[in-house]
């Protein structure tokens, strides 16, 4: 008989993977870790306080104070998800707008990409340099007609609903980014002061800051100005109240990030000019005829594009795949795991090896500099985030993965482990996640310590500071796994389909399944026979 499910699961059912298989407490079966009250994901699934404060911002004004890279953007973008029907109606048929006001240009780009990867909505972008102080008012009316969400910088806004060419009733959300700017006559402060009040039907407002006030200001001084800032909102100042949880997402991420925005100018001209060269290369191959005509100049541009392949555009390119790996291995794993990512990394950049990829002096002094971030960011940032907190599990790991170890160590606790996979999405995921749930099956299990024998199997290609995997040693590792010298194996997708391992009982999924081949595949994994119900 099939044993009963433990309270917090539920037994799966063959649903497709747009469902989403759920979690099993019985052996021989497949358990999909994304369904175990996890938050990680930044992009699809909020963390715990992003969720709190959404429903908090759904009832009331709110001005969200949480660190830099903890993520009021995607609370921006949950919120106007919320409320979007109304944006998803025609102007003419009584529908609002969602607007979203920022200070600079470049964040009129950056927050209306953002929004327009993470929702299906049709976002506009407003500000001087378009020339829109000279648009005609019939230019914005059908701008705000074929738009749901626009994004402003904030004078452009302001000077619109002055004219009264929008009427700020028609908008049913008004989001405020870095709503800390707001002094004196603040665009931000007159166009609340100016009109807010006055409007029959005003819009929510979502105010999103880092910082409660703009100047430098006493402790004593931080009621004040949070009572300042929520009279100009006319909303409440909110934070989460798992405070551990934003800030562990804050500080590490931002130093990533930093890095990140810092290398994408070089990388953009380093690119157009790869352009370039191709395009020239294509026109000199159309015109080279038989008799060699342009033919030096052919084998000239040739080489500048052989140059251009081996250059430190390639290494600086390769370098920002790196971080962004560091990044979704720390909304992934959790602390300790950017942590072990990033140590990795270090090493890698600190051989002479990859120094001397990079002939450019430009390119020398932005892979220099990123190191020296990395250093900061390894050294002292996560080592002592790791250190002060080792025993603390809460804040070293994301909720998912210590929610993995639980069901593991459940399964050990009653003798019940035989063989076990862990499929997981990316190399450097299976790297690392094998490295942590060693170290916590010997912290956590002191009798058992020697019962969970780990280790990771991926395809030929290379994660951050690891040697490609042969086919001899995948054949080697899948040989452990079947004679019992290892039991828990964290693997990418390169043993879905194809290997043949008989001794297979229990089956995880890191991640949810990519496609339905996928899952059933990865369902096909948990049939070991001697245990088969």
């Amino acid at each position: 008989m099939r044993r009963a499910a433990s309270p917090s699961m539920t037994t799966s059912t063959s649903s497709s993977p747009t469902k989403r298989p759920k979690v099993i407490a019985s052996r021989n079966t497949t358990v999909n870790v994304d369904e175990m009250n996890t938050g990680q994901d930044v992009v699809t699934i909020p963390r715990s306080y992003q969720t709190e404060l959404v429903e908090q911002a759904k009832e009331e004004n709110l001005v969200i104070c949480l660190p830099t890279g903890s993520g009021k953007t995607y609370i921006a973008v949950m919120l106007i998800k919320e409320m979007a029907n109304v944006i998803r109606t025609s102007i003419e048929d009584g529908g609002k707008r969602t607007v979203f006001l920022v200070k600079t240009v470049a964040l009129v780009q950056q927050q209306s990409d953002y929004i327009r990867i993470h929702t299906d909505l049709s976002v506009g972008k407003y500000y001087g340099e378009l020339g829109v102080d000279l648009w005609e008012k019939q230019r914005w009316i059908d701008e705000f007609e074929h738009h749901q969400v626009l994004v402003f910088t904030a004078q452009v806004f302001l000077n619109l609903v002055d004219h009264n060419y929008f009427p700020l009733y028609k908008v049913n959300l008004l989001i405020f980014d870095e709503c800390h700017h707001s002094e004196g006559e603040n665009c931000y402060a007159a166009l609340m002061k100016r009109h807010y009040d006055s409007c029959h039907d005003p819009p929510r407002i979502l105010g999103l800051t880092a910082s409660i006030s703009a100047k430098k200001i006493m402790p004593f001084q931080l009621n004040q100005a949070a009572k300042d800032i929520e009279n100009i909102y006319r909303a409440r100042v909110a934070s989460s109240s798992n405070r551990q949880e934003s800030n562990r997402h804050g500080t590490s991420v931002q130093t990533i990030e930093s890095i990140l925005l810092d290398l994408q100018p070089y990388l953009n001209e380093q690119k157009a000019e790869g352009k370039k060269i191709e395009h020239d290369l294509v026109d000199l191959m159309l015109t080279t005829d038989y008799l060699g005509l342009n033919l030096d100049e052919y084998n000239a541009r040739s080489v500048d594009y052989t140059i251009y392949l081996q250059s430190e555009y390639v290494n600086i390119s390769r370098l920002k795949h790196y971080l962004m790996n560091l990044i979704h291995t720390g909304y992934e794993l959790g602390i300790y795991g950017l942590f072990l990512a990033a140590e990795a990394l270090q090493k890698v950049l600190k051989s002479s090896q990859a120094l001397n990829l990079i002939p450019d002096l430009k390119g020398k002094e932005l892979f220099n500099n990123s190191l020296q971030r990395i250093d900061c960011l390894v050294d002292d940032i996560l080592r002592n985030l790791v250190d002060i907190n080792q025993n603390n599990y809460e804040i070293l790991f994301s909720s998912k993965l210590f929610n993995l170890f639980q069901c593991i160590k459940n399964y050990i606790d009653k003798d019940q482990l035989g063989r076990c996979i862990i499929f997981v999405e990316r190399i450097y995921t299976a790297t690392i996640l094998s490295n942590i749930l060693a170290f916590l099956g010997e912290k956590c299990l002191p009798e058992n310590k020697n019962c969970l024998k780990i280790k990771y199997l991926t395809g030929p290609k290379a994660s951050i500071g690891q040697a490609t995997m042969t086919a001899k040693y995948q054949r080697q590792v899948i040989k452990e796994f079947r004679t019992g010298e290892i039991n828990v194996l964290v693997a990418t997708a390169v043993i879905e389909e194809g290997l043949d391992i008989p001794q297979c009982n229990l089956v995880f999924r890191f991640n949810k399944p990519p496609n339905f081949s996928s899952y059933m595949q990865s369902k096909g994994r948990a049939r070991a026979k001697q245990n088969a119900s």
